[in-house]
């Protein structure tokens, strides 16, 4: 094994953006065991957006997120922005659209409080998601922001976290035009100056792709980087893969081993069969996306890393889990599209 690949393995095991997500598991088991189930809930743990079936031909998507307590604290204004964006990213990650958002905020001094909604309205003006309802809890002992968004997309066109079938082309893609945040060193920015047509632009593709069926699952590049994304997918499809380190793009002025942990805020992880694989790429480009084939779902519940000719384990799912959520269920019809 290169020296490289090895200190590239256990820096992704080791980073806190993977290993912050380990105890939703115990969470997620509690969840499961003593927990109402609603015969609506088509998917829920495990999906970026959950779907609810209430008949006809669409499905309601519901999604959630606090910001980290650390930039709430830090920048109010980032903090309210970063709450819609991320909710915004999961809606779109399953082919749907974003309609509306619910907001808490917490604060002990006006104009923190104010600073949140500045950066809330920002976000929803750009990404065109109109605030609903939310809670203020205006003399908290600490600063904190989450928000909640629903969306919408047809029955016919959801694309869960959980369906990579073994063989498919695991396949990366993210905006480049950004800028390492000035908030954060490991944050990716591609959303903050830009205007409200360019990026709706960019995130129609994932629209595209639902309503083509060109996907069999999806996810938005998380906090986790592209790894611990990557590892919440395999997770939830019982699945595994080998992921060639080669084939990730990146910016020239990030290092490799920054972009694999960064917070990148427009990216996907996704899977299709081979057969679509060139036509998932070309869409991607099309929609400003730099997009690559990074790896194979294969059978074994493994994430392997390969560089050159050496591979190494990252993550072992017969051993150890992150989440742990149900295996999805098949809201697409066997013959769909994707299978084609």
């Amino acid at each position: 094994m290169t020296g490289r690949l090895e200190k590239l393995v256990a820096e992704v095991r080791d980073y806190w953006g993977l290993r912050r997500k380990q105890p939703i598991g115990k969470l997620v088991k509690i969840l499961r065991k003593e927990g109402f189930q609603c015969p609506h809930v088509l998917s829920g743990i495990g999906e970026d957006a959950a779907a609810i079936d209430l008949g006809g031909d669409n499905i309601v998507l519901l999604t959630t997120d606090a910001i980290v307590p650390e930039l709430a604290a830090s920048n109010p204004y980032v903090a309210g922005y970063a709450s819609i964006l991320v909710n915004v990213n999961d809606i779109y990650a399953t082919g749907g659209r974003p309609i509306a958002a619910m907001v808490n905020v917490a604060f002990s001094k006006m104009e923190v409080g104010a600073q949140f909604m500045r950066g809330i309205c920002e976000a929803g003006r750009k990404f065109r998601v109109e605030v609903v309802r939310g809670h203020t809890t205006p003399d908290a002992m600490a600063n904190a922001v989450s928000a909640s968004i629903c969306g919408v997309v047809s029955r016919d066109a959801y694309i869960s976290a959980g369906g990579a079938q073994i063989g498919d082309s695991l396949i990366l893609a993210a905006d480049f035009e950004g800028r390492v945040s000035p908030n954060y060193p490991l944050g990716w920015d591609t959303t903050t100056q830009k205007g409200s047509e360019e990026l709706l632009h960019r995130y129609e593709v994932m629209r595209k792709f639902g309503q083509q069926g060109l996907l069999n699952a999806s996810k938005d590049l998380s906090n986790g980087g592209i790894i611990g994304t990557s590892l919440l997918l395999l997770e939830y499809a019982r699945k595994g893969a080998v992921i060639d380190l080669a084939a990730i793009l990146h910016p020239q002025e990030i290092e490799l081993k920054d972009w694999l942990k960064m917070y990148i805020s427009t990216g996907f992880v996704v899977t299709t069969i081979p057969e679509n694989t060139e036509t998932v790429l070309a869409l991607f480009r099309e929609h400003g996306f730099a997009s690559s084939d990074i790896g194979t779902i294969n059978d074994d519940q493994k994430l392997r890393l390969k560089f050159g000719s050496e591979e190494e384990t990252v993550f072992d799912f017969t051993q150890e889990s992150i989440v742990a959520p149900p295996k999805p269920p098949q809201i697409r019809s066997p013959d769909s599209k994707s299978r084609s």
